[in-house]
Formats: structure tokens, C-alpha cells, sequence
């Protein structure tokens, strides 16, 4: 009797196994042929892309990957969305068991390289703590203040990006947490991604950019800011 119960067990796990694989060989296709219809590239594995930067995900847990990555041009800006995972073991001794977080990353490409800056909702950071600096700065604006924690190790890069103007935009994007770090803008979104969303993503990501003013982009490129 017990070994038919565990011949049971073992049967319902690999067809569970099996049916995995099976959704996760219909997304690939699916995302390789959508990465197609829009002239973008797809790649099942972006090995390059589990350590390339510093802050959260990247850099916790352990059997680290990047994949399903769809790389192209939108307005001039090269970009990468892709899925991005680590395993953590949680609890101790006998009730410990290993849990896998997903998540997905849209990585645009800036062509110069900031100081770094992270802005990021409260209730992004109670959720998903992990900042890449910590100098939090506080701004002109009290409602700013309270609906984002920003931190940056240059308070006047900061303070340029984050202008009147900007601020009043991110405040309608409430649930938004976005870092610039190096020379690429990212963005960080919990579970695997819908490639239908790609523009969506990406228009918000532009409509920030665009705000950032064209003084501190010319510093950017010439190395001064």
C-alpha cells in the first residue's frame, strides 16, 4: 500500500514537472516570435545579465539566472526585458525548504554614465527592500517626501533629476521603483513579464527621461556631472 502511495506521489510530481516544461516551452515560443513581428531579438539565456549590476535582485540568493531576455531600439534608446531569478532557503533544520523569486527587469540604455540615483515608492521598499546607495535625500516637495525614499551618493544629481516638474510626474506613478545605475536606467517589477506590456514599460521609462533636463544630460556626456 505505501508503495503504491509513493509511486502515486512520484507520478502526480513528474507529470506536475512535465507540465511545467511544457508552459515554459510555449512562453519561449511565444516571446520569440513576438520579439520577431517586432524586428527585436530574443534569447532563451543572457548569462551577462546575472551580475551586470549591483542593486536588488541581483546579487541575492543563490542559482542566480537571467532569461527569455528581448533586446531592441525604441526611440533612439536600446533596451532589454528579460526574467530574472534567484532561490533563497527559508526557515532552518527539517522546515526549511527553497523558495525561487522572480522577477522582471526592463533595462534601458542611457549611452553616458550617472552617479546613480534610486527612487523608489514606500511600499515598493517594505516589499522588496535593497537600495544601491545609502544617503537618503530628502526634497522640496512634503508630498514627494512621503510617497518616495530616494538616495543617491551625489545629492546635486539628485536634486537636478528630481525638479518640480519631475517630481509632479512621479507622483502620478505612485507604485513606480526605478534606479539609474551606471549607464542604464532600470526597472524592477515582481514576477515573470508579458511581452504585451514591453511599450507600456518602456513609454513610462521614456516619459521620465525625457524629463530629465538637457543641461545635466550634456554634463553627463562630457564626464562632469
Amino acid at each position: 500500500m505505501l508503495g503504491l502511495l509513493i509511486a502515486a506521489v512520484l507520478l502526480v510530481v513528474g507529470l506536475l514537472a512535465y507540465l511545467s516544461y511544457l508552459a515554459e516551452k510555449r512562453r519561449r515560443e511565444a516571446l520569440a516570435a513576438f520579439a520577431a513581428r517586432r524586428g527585436w531579438s530574443y534569447r532563451r539565456d543572457a548569462p551577462e545579465l546575472v551580475d551586470r549590476f549591483d542593486g536588488a535582485p541581483f546579487g541575492r540568493g543563490f542559482g542566480r539566472s537571467a532569461r527569455n531576455a528581448i533586446s531592441g531600439t525604441h526611440l533612439d534608446r536600446p533596451f532589454t526585458t528579460f526574467d530574472y531569478r534567484y532561490k533563497e532557503r527559508q526557515g532552518t533544520g527539517e522546515d526549511s525548504q527553497v523558495v525561487t523569486r522572480r522577477f522582471c527587469l526592463t533595462v534601458v540604455e542611457l549611452g553616458v554614465w550617472t552617479p546613480g540615483l534610486v527612487v523608489d515608492p514606500e511600499n515598493f521598499l517594505k516589499r522588496f527592500a535593497g537600495r544601491v546607495f545609502n544617503s537618503d535625500i530628502e526634497l522640496e516637495s512634503e508630498d514627494f517626501n512621503r510617497a518616495f525614499r530616494v538616495n543617491s551618493p551625489d545629492r546635486r544629481f539628485a536634486s537636478a533629476v528630481l525638479h518640480p516638474r519631475m517630481m509632479e510626474h512621479l507622483l502620478t506613478l505612485r507604485e513606480l521603483g526605478w534606479r539609474l545605475e551606471g549607464d542604464a536606467m532600470i526597472l524592477v517589477e515582481d514576477g515573470a513579464y508579458d511581452p504585451t506590456g514591453i511599450d507600456a514599460r518602456l513609454a513610462v521609462m521614456d516619459s521620465i527621461l525625457d524629463l530629465i533636463p538637457e543641461f545635466l544630460w550634456q554634463e553627463l556626456k562630457e564626464g562632469r556631472a
